[in-house]
This record gives C-alpha cells, sequence and structure tokens, in this order.
C-alpha cells in the first residue's frame, strides 16, 4: 500500500516525536505480535512456522545429511524461496546470502562431527510465503526456531573410523535422536538472529511495518548471538517501496544508539522465542 503525501508527513511527524507515536501504538522496541509453531514438518529434522499479525509468513524446514568432511567445506546450506520473487532475483540473493554468512560464522560446528571421517551436515529450506516489510528478520527468527528444534538421529558406531572403512550407523529408534541444543553441553546454543531498525529522525524503531517503511530515512540490520552484538552491522535503504523516498546518510551516534538499543532488548527477545519452544513442546501436530 502506497501513503499519499499527507498520510507520509503525518506518519513522519509521528515517528520523529521524542517519543515515537506508531500507528499500531507499539513501542520503539517492540516487535509485531506473531504466532509460531515448530516441529511439525515430519520429513525435517527441525521445522518452524512463523506469522505475523500483517499476514507475514515463513515456513523453514532443517535436514541433515552425513558427509565425508574432506569434501565439504560449508555445513550449512541455505535455500530461500520468497513469494512474487524470482530465485535469481538480487532480492533473494541478497537474504540468502545474508542469512548462509550469518549462520556460517556463528554456528558451532564441531558439535556436528560424527567421526574422524563424516560429519553432518544441515540444509536449511525456507520459504517466504507472504510479507510486506522486509523480511531478513522474519526469516532469521523462524530460523532460530527451527534449529533449537532440530533433532539428530544417534550414533551408535564407533566415532573412530580411522583404521577401517564404515560408514556411520544411528540408532533405528528416532525417539533416542538428539536435540542439537542438547549436543552443546559446554555452552548454551542460541542460533543468530538479525534485528531490522528503521532510523527516523533521531529515533530508531524496531520491526518496522510497510506504512513505516515509507517514511524511513534509513535502516539499519543488526546481528545478535550470545547475548551480544556482533558483525556484520548494515544499513540499507528500507523505503525501496515508496514513491517518495526520504533516504539520507547515517549519523554516528544513531548507529551507537541502535547497538545499545540491541544489546538492551535483544535477551527479551530471544527468551520470549525460547519461551515459546518450552510452551510448543508436546504439541497436538496441528500448524496454528
Amino acid at each position: 500500500m502506497i501513503l499519499s503525501p499527507a498520510e507520509r508527513s503525518y506518519l513522519y511527524d509521528s515517528l520523529t516525536q521524542t517519543t515515537p507515536i506508531r500507528p499500531d501504538s507499539r513501542s520503539d522496541h517492540q516487535f509485531r505480535p506473531l504466532e509460531a509453531k515448530t516441529s511439525f514438518l515430519p520429513a525435517s529434522n527441525g521445522s518452524a512456522r512463523i506469522r505475523l499479525m500483517d499476514g507475514s509468513e515463513c515456513i523453514v524446514s532443517v535436514k541433515s545429511k552425513v558427509v565425508l568432511r574432506s569434501q565439504e567445506n560449508n555445513l550449512i546450506e541455505c535455500d530461500i524461496d520468497v513469494a512474487g520473487h524470482r530465485d535469481d532475483s538480487n532480492f533473494v540473493t541478497n537474504l540468502s546470502f545474508n542469512l548462509t554468512n550469518l549462520l556460517s560464522k556463528n554456528f558451532p560446528f564441531q558439535y556436528l562431527r560424527l567421526t574422524s571421517k563424516y560429519t553432518f551436515k544441515l540444509f536449511i529450506d525456507c520459504i517466504v510465503i507472504s510479507h510486506s516489510s522486509y523480511p531478513l528478520s522474519l526469516l532469521s527468527l523462524t530460523c532460530y526456531l527451527a534449529l533449537k528444534t532440530t533433532k539428530l538421529p544417534l550414533l551408535v558406531s564407533d566415532v573412530n573410523d580411522e583404521e577401517i572403512e564404515e560408514q556411520p550407523t544411528f540408532s533405528d529408534d528416532w525417539d533416542n535422536a538428539q536435540l542439537l541444543s542438547s549436543m552443546i553441553k559446554d555452552e548454551s546454543f542460541s542460533p543468530p538472529i538479525f534485528i531490522t531498525l528503521g532510523v527516523i529522525g533521531l529515533n530508531l524503531i524496531f520491526d518496522p511495518t510497510i506504512e513505516e517503511e515509507q517514511v524511513l530515512e534509513n535502516g539499519l540490520i543488526i546481528s545478535w548471538h550470545n547475548n551480544k552484538v556482533i558483525a556484520p552491522i548494515s544499513n540499507m535503504n528500507l523505503a525501496a517501496n515508496s514513491n517518495n523516498a526520504n533516504y539520507k546518510g547515517l549519523n554516528n551516534k544513531i548507529i551507537i544508539k541502535g547497538i545499545s538499543m540491541v544489546n538492551k532488548y535483544c535477551g527479551a527477545v530471544t527468551h520470549a522465542l525460547d519461551t515459546l519452544i518450552e510452551q510448543d513442546d508436546g504439541n497436538d501436530g496441528a500448524i496454528f
């Protein structure tokens, strides 16, 4: 939906107040309400589905494969499909690159190792069924839920296969499968996520809607992992859907403020997602 000049002016003035007044009454650090479901795809090692209040929806499936360590440089592959966009479009390619890059640099791959020769490789398939605003945060939050609930089969063969030609053997009982998070014993497993912030005046707003994106002056994509902000931090014009984009440069103080806000509030975001997983445990199989 393209806003009229009068609507853009009114919304811009509202969002540049000392305390931003957002159309849906959210505070500057609040995400849109969402519905989520985990572990509902029977043919996947892990799965999750998130639907936002504006109808945006994403499904993520995680599958695993046993590969030879010597033949694989990348142990995570992300494939993204966005309704209404070609797979080779810049929009989809950038989403896929950002998500793959974030996971590849911040994932404990040592826990995927099976034997001296073999390891698990994860394939993450993401489908954005519908979206209005920029979907990178939606994708990363859904990936977070899917990876946190991913189960891998229990290895029953010998882990030392340097002297023998033997492929790994797994338990036939899926009840013996281990959660990826439980395999990481020395540290808590928390997949990295992307947080989208809109820049308007001296204010920053979390998770901007499509209407807010049309009046933003800039956008920040901030990465979060292990209770702190990490690289990369990037900026982009989130107002691409507007017929009168108000794109401006970034002030250093705004970047520092964005990092401070993410450090302050994103712990609550991941805690809410973890609580959702606990509440969804033992689900009835319904998608929503």
